[in-house]
């Protein structure tokens, strides 16, 4: 009875090591798809407001989707002419844009600027708000002295409104400035 035991013991051994040795490497292929699409249809998808929204200034129509970038041109006026912002002087958009969450996932959000620069003499408050959820906390995202780093949290389906303000101050200078938004999201 010992040597079929210690035969089987040993062949479940030798097995076990061959198994551990089977391969060195490998490579496995799966078919996966991959949609680029517009800035407005994406899963964390940036929305221009229109004037089915009823909000002040979409009548500019400052921010709209051009060749699938969601673009913001914060001169636009009577006509599509571009006329700036003035010194001393204080411009608010409470409705800029939108954030919607088109994934399956709770998602939290930030925004950071890049550009535009302190030598404008400006005042830059940038924040959001879920427009999902009764008396949601405003968040904010910028400020000049770049101490501000809220985040907002939207579940699937949800959206938030971004808001932007700024405050020029006497003496900026008549330059044109272009700055870039990103908008930086994880899973929660």
């Amino acid at each position: 009875m010992k040597k079929p035991i210690l035969l089987l013991l040993s062949l479940l051994t030798v097995s076990s090591v061959m198994a551990a040795f089977a391969f060195t490497g490998a490579t496995v292929s799966n078919s996966a798809s991959l949609s680029v699409t517009s800035s407005d249809e994406s899963l964390i998808a940036l929305i221009p407001y229109s004037e089915e929204d009823d909000v002040a200034g979409v009548k500019d129509s400052f921010v709209y989707i051009d060749g699938g970038k969601l673009k913001i041109d914060l001169a636009k006026g009577l006509g599509g002419e571009s006329f700036g912002v003035q010194p001393n002087s204080t411009y608010e958009w409470e409705h800029l844009f939108k954030v919607k969450n088109n994934s399956e996932e709770t998602i939290e959000f930030n925004i950071t600027k890049d550009g535009w620069g302190f030598d404008t003499k400006a005042n830059i408050y940038l924040g959001g708000q879920n427009i999902n959820v009764g008396n949601s906390e405003i968040k904010e995202f910028y400020n000049r002295s770049n101490t501000k780093n809220g985040k907002v949290t939207l579940a699937p389906g949800e959206e938030a409104n971004i808001y932007l303000s700024i405050e020029t101050e006497g003496g900026a200078k008549l330059v044109e400035r272009e700055a870039t938004l990103t908008v930086n999201a994880t899973v929660k």
